[in-house]
């Protein structure tokens, strides 16, 4: 099993267009423009959705879902389903020092692409991030 990081850009998927939309347990399909990784997604990975800091106000990590198909033509369309707590990301997404370092790490050099294979090291900060920046958005609102 592997884990992507999808990159979308506020100018062209909005962070309210985004909130709007993506909804825990419900199929979408997205297009992937440039992938990097050398490996393709498949059934059952998972993939981290990321809203680029480049010309936006409100960037960070703002879910995760479950790769349900993958057909590489030639827009490449992705389907996928939103898990917990994508709900709450998306209206919380979770950007401090550390989530802007570990994004920087897994995009490299090239942070044009839609889409990165994550180091399995990286998969398990991505988690840990989210874990604690979900305690302390849960312990700020008692």
């Amino acid at each position: 099993m592997s884990t992507w990081l999808y990159q979308f850009s506020p100018q062209t998927w909005s962070p309210e267009r985004y909130r709007l939309e993506i909804w825990e347990a419900e199929k979408w399909a997205w297009s992937v423009g440039q992938r990097a990784g050398g490996k393709e997604p498949q059934a059952g990975d998972t993939v981290v959705f990321f809203c680029s800091p480049t010309g936006g106000k409100d960037p960070g990590f703002y879910g995760w879902a479950v790769v349900l198909e993958w057909f590489p033509t030639n827009d490449t369309p992705l389907y996928f389903r939103p898990v917990a707590p994508s709900d709450h990301l998306k209206m919380d997404p979770w950007w401090d020092d550390e989530a802007e370092d570990l994004a920087n790490v897994i995009r490299g050099k090239v942070k044009r692409k839609t889409m990165w294979l994550v180091h399995d090291e990286y998969v398990s900060q991505i988690r840990r991030g989210i874990a604690r920046w979900l305690s302390l958005s849960s312990t700020a609102t008692q």
